[in-house]
């Protein structure tokens, strides 16, 4: 039994990272990322490859600048101009695009959050606030408004109004996935695991591509004690991302804490096959096959740990 309890322990520590790690992402439901602690990052896309985004994205830009040679007093023009450089990270730029539609049409509420989301970006915690909550004095059923505060109040650490933010953003569009997934992080440092799958669960609902939903929810359901519930929702998302070889690694680990080692075994050598980079699965080969009895094999695994994971390899 002190074999399954090393591998709870480790597997409670790749879940810190990962909660925490995403904690207060502002991304697009289309596009996200985790990682877990053997180091292995993944990018999880939607369907549109990252390159060819960002070549939409400049003709966007291009389209919209033509649009403005016409018309230089359009605010929804340069709001959509906002929106195109902050998906090339042009920050500086979405920032004026944003305040130019803004001061073209002050009751444009969607330009004060995006110039509240931009100054969170640049680390202005407090500017942000300001513009969020004047966005609010405009429209106080504006979601959106309070999802970017919640952002903004994880970001300076005040845990407690993040989570009012959110609540508020959800109970305005219950549709808020965003709001709904750092919520259940949130609840999750505060070890309500059953407030954080309720939200999880919802966000999985609304949108079954969040793929890095999936992976926390199974983790919730770990510190539950509900380890069959989390081998289930990751292995639904196998059938969404079979590519993904770290929801291979964590099954692995969840069936070596049920003492299923045959399962666990078959999983951790499919993590390999998806990705023969996953260091740290032949560390935990090597401890099963220890514990079987399997000592060739075992030195073989940790042959292989131990060159795979030389800084000179």
């Amino acid at each position: 039994m002190a074999y399954l309890r090393r591998y709870t322990c480790f597997l409670c520590s790749i879940t810190l990272f990962l909660l925490y790690c995403n904690l207060g992402c502002n991304k697009k439901e289309s596009d996200t990322h985790t990682s877990t602690q053997h180091a292995a990052s993944i990018k999880l896309e939607g369907d549109v490859p990252s390159v060819h985004k960002k070549t939409m994205a400049d003709e966007g830009i291009e389209r919209n600048k033509k649009l403005l040679e016409t018309n230089p007093n359009d605010a929804v023009v340069h709001y959509n101009l906002g929106l195109l450089y902050d998906e090339k990270s042009m920050l500086d730029e979405s920032l004026a695009a944003y305040k130019k539609a803004s001061e073209l049409n002050p009751a444009m509420v969607e330009a004060l959050v995006g110039q509240g989301n931009i100054l969170n970006k640049k680390g202005k915690p407090d500017e942000a606030i300001a513009i969020f909550k004047k966005a609010i004095d405009g429209n106080s059923h504006y979601a959106e408004a309070y999802e970017g505060l919640g952002l903004v109040y994880i970001h300076k650490k005040q845990d407690d109004d993040a989570v009012k933010s959110f609540i508020r953003a959800i109970d305005l569009n219950p549709g808020m996935v965003n709001s709904r997934y750092n919520l259940g992080i949130l609840y999750a440092k505060k070890s309500q695991f059953n407030e954080a799958v309720a939200e999880w669960t919802k966000a999985i609902e609304i949108n079954p591509q969040k793929t890095e939903v999936y992976y926390n929810l199974g983790i919730a359901y770990t510190k539950l004690g509900r380890i069959d519930d989390a081998i289930a929702i990751w292995q639904k998302a196998l059938t969404l991302r079979p590519d993904m070889a770290d929801f291979y690694y964590v099954i692995g680990l969840a069936y070596n804490e049920k003492g299923d080692f045959d399962n666990a075994e078959a999983s951790f050598k499919k993590a390999l096959e998806v990705d023969p980079n996953l260091v740290a699965v032949h560390k935990v080969l090597e401890d099963l096959y220890r514990s079987k009895g399997m000592l060739g094999d075992a030195d073989r695994e940790a042959e292989l740990y131990k060159s795979l994971s030389s800084p000179h390899h």
